[in-house]
């Protein structure tokens, strides 16, 4: 029986010395891996390319054109590289995958004799798309009512062309709605301001009609009748589709050139309008996408201060409850964030950490009060009640949709490495890290707070207790960053932002006017000023120097200057107040402060009680100050 032939390279069997330029892209656009002899070709360090921007690799090749929703068919890119050479870039999508490409890099000789005669015009094409990326840089610094006109413009000096027409078409209604028009065309007749024709009418109705491009090298006809329909005399005239988004979007003509137009031309004049579009309409976008971008940003902090401020309310209802424990819940966060940041977890789980230990007992209030208020120990069947309360925790905002793992912090907060904690006996890798760490901050408050049983165990107690559980029943990591902020922390004593010196807050109505404010800042010796809200007397602005210097102009010597100057010193507090407040609680620890100074970029923040009222303005100064001082009492306890 004959063999099946097989005629296909395997892999590794290409020839030795075949020199293939290639590379893998993801839809980002990031090169991924490339060849040995593209890597020698580009001549850049690999971190230079890999995991960067194919733009960074290749500066002239224009990846606007690259078409990411083409996955079905080549696409074809001509560039000239940095080193002076003609590239072919071939395009396809690598089946079996949902986010890469291959591209395939081939070198054009542009000086071969026999390529020039076989097309004599290729010379011509080569060097218009030379110039390419010259005529699209100067429609995209155009101003916006003259970027058709420049685009056009530069058609004109792509093609050598001497009039010329760019006209926008709306594809749902069949007619041509914006035109550009060279001066030249004044020439031949008068052209009506916002001239609308039909696709039907025009020396361009074939290439709307068709989609193609369209070449006309003999004389049009120059009766007036055809000129009102958009005819006039062309000597030569080439006419090309603008597509976008595979949708015709306008087209591009050119004519009255010495040479006949061909088809060189015509793609040449094509790939220019297409890349124009791109350019056109990009900015554009990224306009769009930076507004939504913006509203996504500021709702999504919106929910997640309303998280923080849901999470504190609860904390404080629960330590209503509890007067026992009360403050338990905020030292086992203040302790777990200080253990988290030791261990080195991004800014964003550490907040996520920090108010998913703020809560972890919230499960507490499904007990009754005389058991956690029994001023004695328990018995099996109240501890039983009590160990509950991960459970019931859990439960209680199980329908709440955090962008942390809240509810796991809540639920295993008491199992342990060895299966021996509750509610569900979880071991080692299956309890999450924060879990972890609020575990071990939960044992370690315990220890050394009073109970109503007891007094404090004291630290040599807890020292004896996380050394026997460590890498058993706690994570050893944890223990050790827990035990090396305690010898230098006292957390019973951490200051608060409330406890520091505060500047005074002014306080001004919202009828106040932009000189009463100034007036009152500068008798104050203050720079920022809160304005309340006359209903319900809480903070809805603030006014501080930067917006002062904004508002406020020097009076000038003439009349109308003054006029205008008393104007503005009329405005009341609510016209020209910053609506975003960067408040932040009497009871944040100086650090947490810190934390959101830095991440915000702010000068200051206002430091409101319990009752929502404004206490004072603490700034970098005073909170530097207060952290200098932390830091020495630390260094002075280690030594």
């Amino acid at each position: 029986m004959r063999q099946r032939q097989d005629f296909f390279l395997k892999h590794g069997e290409l020839p030795k010395g075949f020199n293939l330029s290639w590379a893998i892209f993801n839809d980002r656009l990031e090169i991924i891996r490339l060849s040995e002899t593209l890597y020698s070709q580009v001549k850049k360090p690999i971190a230079a390319i890999v995991k960067q921007p194919m733009s960074a690799t290749f500066p002239n090749m224009d990846v606007d054109l690259i078409d990411l929703q083409c996955r079905d068919s080549e696409q074809l890119l001509h560039f000239i590289d940095t080193h002076g050479h003609a590239l072919q870039a071939s395009i396809a999508a690598i089946e079996g995958t949902d986010d890469q490409w291959c591209i395939v890099f081939t070198r054009l000789s542009l000086d071969e004799q026999w390529l020039m005669e076989l097309h004599p015009d290729y010379n011509l094409a080569i060097q218009s798309s030379d110039d390419w990326l010259q005529q699209i840089e100067a429609v995209m610094t155009a101003k916006p009512d003259m970027i058709f006109k420049t685009a056009l413009q530069q058609g004109l000096a792509l093609t050598h062309s001497q009039v010329g027409y760019l006209h926008i078409y709306d594809e749902k209604h069949n007619k041509i709605l914006r035109t550009a028009w060279t001066d030249k065309v004044k020439l031949y007749f008068a052209i009506p301001d916002n001239q609308i024709y039909l696709a039907e009418s025009g020396i361009w109705a074939e290439t709307i009609h068709t989609k193609q491009a369209t070449i006309h090298n003999e004389p049009l006809d120059n009766s007036v009748k055809l000129q009102k329909d958009g005819y006039f005399a062309f000597k030569n005239h080439l006419c090309v589709p603008i597509r976008y988004r595979k949708k015709l979007v306008g087209i591009i003509g050119v004519g009255n050139r010495d040479k006949p137009f061909t088809n060189v031309d015509a793609k040449s004049l094509s790939i220019y309008a297409t890349i124009l579009w791109h350019c056109v309409e990009l900015p554009r976008t990224m306009n769009t996408m930076m507004k939504q971008s913006v509203i996504i940003k500021d709702q999504k902090e919106k929910m997640t201060q309303i998280l923080v401020q849901l999470i504190g309310a609860i904390s404080e209802a629960l330590e209503l409850k509890d007067a026992y424990t009360a403050g338990h819940q905020k030292s086992v966060a203040q302790l777990s964030y200080l253990m988290g940041e030791k261990l080195g977890l991004p800014t964003d789980q550490l907040e996520g950490l920090k108010l998913g230990a703020l809560i972890h007992d919230i499960g507490k209030l499904a007990i009754p009060s005389q058991i956690l208020a029994k001023p004695s120990r328990l018995t099996p069947t109240e501890y039983e009640l009590v160990k509950q309360h991960p459970l019931q925790g859990a439960l209680i905002v199980d329908e709440v949709e955090f962008p942390w793992p809240i509810k796991q912090m809540i639920l295993q907060h008491h199992e342990r490495l060895d299966g021996s904690g509750y509610p569900d006996g979880l071991k080692g890798k299956d309890i999450i890290i924060e879990a972890k760490i609020i575990a071990v901050a939960d044992v370690a408050d315990s220890i050394l707070s009073h109970r109503p049983y007891r007094p404090s165990m004291g630290m040599e107690a807890l020292n004896d207790v996380l050394m026997d559980g460590r890498g058993k029943i706690f994570d050893e990591n944890v223990v050790d960053a827990c035990l090396d902020i305690l010898a230098i922390h006292d957390l019973k004593t951490a200051e608060y932002v409330g406890s520091l010196n505060l500047d005074p807050a002014v306080i001004i109505e919202e009828y106040h006017t932009l000189e009463h404010v100034e007036s009152m800042l500068l008798k104050a010796k203050m720079n920022v000023a809160v304005v309340l809200s006359e209903q319900n007397r809480l903070p809805i602005g603030v006014i501080d120097k930067n917006i002062l210097a904004f508002w406020h102009s020097p009076f000038i010597n003439t009349a109308a200057e003054r006029a205008a100057d008393r104007s503005l010193l009329n405005k009341r507090a609510h016209q020209i107040m910053e609506h975003k407040i960067n408040i932040i609680a009497e009871n944040t620890i100086l650090k947490d402060a810190k934390v959101l100074m830095e991440k915000h970029a702010i000068d200051y923040l206002v430091v409101q009680n319990l009752d929502n009222q404004v206490i004072g303005i603490v700034t970098w100064k005073i909170l530097a100050n207060a952290l200098m001082n932390e830091l020495d009492e630390e260094r002075s306890m280690q030594s």
